[in-house]
């Protein structure tokens, strides 16, 4: 696995905003340490979190357990991987930050479910 629980390459674009920006190259080996399936997550890309308002009370989206995931996740996507492989890799970058077990098997499960419905019913109309 990568270790990302030290990158600072980011931050918050404004305070007022759930949207971060990648502020130098993250490197994430995709599957398992060894691998040599690197994704390569440019400086500029904008990421978040997207939480639904009523369960922000669980998760924040500014949460940096899972921030990183979520650009992982996000650039995933973005590069028309399957949703479930996108939140697999999310749950793995998740716990690489520090969320436990149970905790991160939790975002998986609520990032699959979230994005699966938002893409069935075009809740993110730019993914």
């Amino acid at each position: 696995m990568s270790d990302i629980s030290t990158f600072t390459g980011y931050r918050r674009i404004s305070k007022e905003s759930i949207d971060y920006e990648i502020t130098e190259i993250l490197p994430w080996e995709i599957g398992k340490t060894g691998s040599g399936w690197w994704l390569i997550i440019e400086e500029g890309t904008i990421f978040q979190i997207s939480v639904p308002q009523i369960f922000r009370g669980i998760l924040n989206p500014h949460d940096e357990r899972v921030l990183l995931a979520a650009a992982i996740h996000d650039e995933l996507l973005n590069l028309k991987f399957d949703v479930a492989f996108a939140s697999s890799e999310f749950r793995r970058a998740a716990k690489d930050l520090g969320a436990a077990g149970v905790f991160a098997w939790a975002l998986f499960f609520s990032t699959f479910i979230w994005t699966f419905i938002g893409r069935q019913f075009e809740i993110f109309k730019d993914k």
